[in-house]
């Protein structure tokens, strides 16, 4: 390589680096909190009209993936929010940002992921990624807030590890509402409330919802997950239990619980399934389908005792053996 073309390779070194790095002081790409876009009207990917932002309330941007390992999490997030605060006026969007250009493959592999996912929120394909590079994203996931003429009110980039709480406290705040107790403060009972981890109350709360909708078998698995994230946290526990016996706690409902809890990895929670008299009272649909139809009839001449005869209260392990004994037959 001769001199001049040695030069040349470095000019051009310099001008790809001058382009790619920001000046100091260049304004931030796209809008910035306090500015404001033009509202408009979107499709959904189900062909639905929807006013962007809303006309009344805030609408909360939800810019997402299907290659973003952390897209589903933040999903699931705005989803279990999209429900809770549904009466404070809020309005979720969902806007798929996959490829600068969609093929017909693209649009199902996104048909797809909603389907696996369960995405309930409504999902805007950005065709040409126009609001994508007109609001100026960065990361995927970003959380944008909107007011109805148009100003960005609040912009989160990505999903760390404290973005739930975060993102909570700063919607709450946004919608002038109360702040919900927090899980370190003291429960009626005078103990410090449990706080799960590794995201465990998200899954249960999706988990809740599903449940509440009439999709036991959906539910039980975001229950699964949640004990996978936290054995310790209790509540997922207690909600398989009322999916499993809402017909009646018989040896087989217990028998089906404990090999779902030992299949999914989870030994360590079997002893920790309470006993009749303590078992929380159940809730939901009836239609939890987690026992046997016409177990429920039988359930008093096969019910384990809760004590030996000398008067020793027995685990819930030591009544599941007893009951196989009694019923091996």
């Amino acid at each position: 390589m001769n001199r001049s073309t040695k030069a040349a390779v470095v000019t051009a070194v310099i001008i790809v680096i001058t382009l790619a790095v920001p000046a100091v002081g260049q304004p931030e790409r796209g809008i910035v909190v306090g500015q404001r876009i033009e509202p408009r009207q979107v499709r959904t990917i189900e062909r639905e009209k929807m006013d962007l932002p809303a006309r009344e309330g805030l609408t909360v941007l939800l810019f997402w993936s299907t290659w973003s390992p952390r897209s589903s999490s933040a999903i699931g997030i705005w989803q279990d929010y999209a429900e809770r605060y549904k009466d404070n006026g809020i309005t979720v969007i969902s806007v798929n940002a996959d490829n600068q250009r969609m093929e017909e493959a693209d649009v199902q592999g996104v048909r797809d992921y909603i389907a696996e996912n369960q995405v309930t929120l409504p999902v805007v394909v950005d065709e040409g990624l126009e609001l994508f590079n007109e609001i100026g994203v960065i990361v995927l996931p970003t959380t944008m807030f909107f007011m109805p003429d148009g100003t960005l009110d609040y912009k989160y980039a990505g999903l760390p590890s404290s973005a739930q709480l975060d993102m909570q406290e700063d919607l709450e705040a946004k919608l002038g509402i109360a702040k919900e107790p927090a899980l370190e403060e003291k429960s009626a009972g005078g103990k410090l409330a449990y706080q799960p981890k590794n995201n465990a109350l998200l899954f249960y709360n999706m988990g809740k919802r599903l449940h509440e909708k009439g999709f036991p078998e959906k539910a039980k698995a975001k229950y699964i997950e949640s004990l996978q994230r936290d054995l310790e946290y209790t509540d997922p526990l207690r909600a398989l239990e009322s999916l499993f016996f809402a017909n009646g706690r018989t040896p087989e409902n217990e028998k089906r619980l404990v090999n779902l809890l030992t299949a999914s990895g989870l030994k360590g929670a079997v002893g920790r399934i309470s006993d009749e008299e303590d078992a929380p009272e159940i809730e939901g649909p009836a239609a939890a389908q987690g026992s046997v139809p016409g177990e429920a009839a039988q359930m008093d001449q096969r019910a384990a005792p809760a004590s030996t005869p000398a008067g020793k209260k027995l685990t819930p392990m030591e009544r599941m053996k007893l009951l196989m004994e009694k019923n091996k037959d």
